[in-house]
């Protein structure tokens, strides 16, 4: 029964330590990417609303 409990502490932990050793920078540049192409529009609509005007 310990061994089983001991099992189960150094599995979690195990999966906590993957957790933190994730790659992100791909996430990253993804949401920066998007972003940007949501300023650049915002502004272009922005520039196209003042051009009506």
């Amino acid at each position: 029964m310990a061994e089983e409990q001991d099992r189960k502490k150094e599995e979690e932990k195990h999966d906590e330590d993957d957790h933190h050793k994730l790659d992100l920078r791909g996430t990253f540049m993804m949401v920066m990417a998007i972003g940007g192409l949501m300023l650049l529009s915002w502004f272009a609509v922005f520039i196209l609303f003042m051009e009506r005007m």
